[in-house]
């Protein structure tokens, strides 16, 4: 079993697969978006810089941000380790306005999105 996200993206959805811990940490259970509500995606050196607001979950500076931020009207569902690198996801018609995963090829998932 893994205890890092797992960003994962078929023809439909966009599905963040959070670990055991990672849901504790969240406060907050996997987070899937229709394919069709990302209308953004790059890939970014630090995940964590992306990450402002207040915070809902598990955040420790430099470390983990694990759960939900939110900054003015804009929500953002994050799962970062380290100051790693990420992708972000901008988001239309959802519950989050952006999503943010550190990811070992975030040049790849990009990719393969719009």
């Amino acid at each position: 079993m893994s205890c890092v996200a797992r960003l994962r993206i078929d023809d439909w959805s966009v599905t963040v697969s959070l670990s055991v811990a990672e849901k504790i940490q969240a406060l907050h259970g996997n987070v899937t978006v229709p394919r069709t509500a990302v209308i953004g995606a790059r890939a970014v050196p630090d995940g964590m810089a992306e990450v402002q607001g207040i915070r809902t979950g598990t955040g420790l500076p430099g470390v983990i941000v694990v759960g939900t931020a939110r900054d003015g009207d804009s929500v953002t569902f994050a799962v970062c380790h380290g100051r790693a690198p990420a992708v972000v996801l901008d988001l239309a018609g959802q519950p989050y306005d952006r999503i943010v995963v550190t990811v070992a090829n975030p040049g790849e998932i990009v990719s393969g999105l719009p």
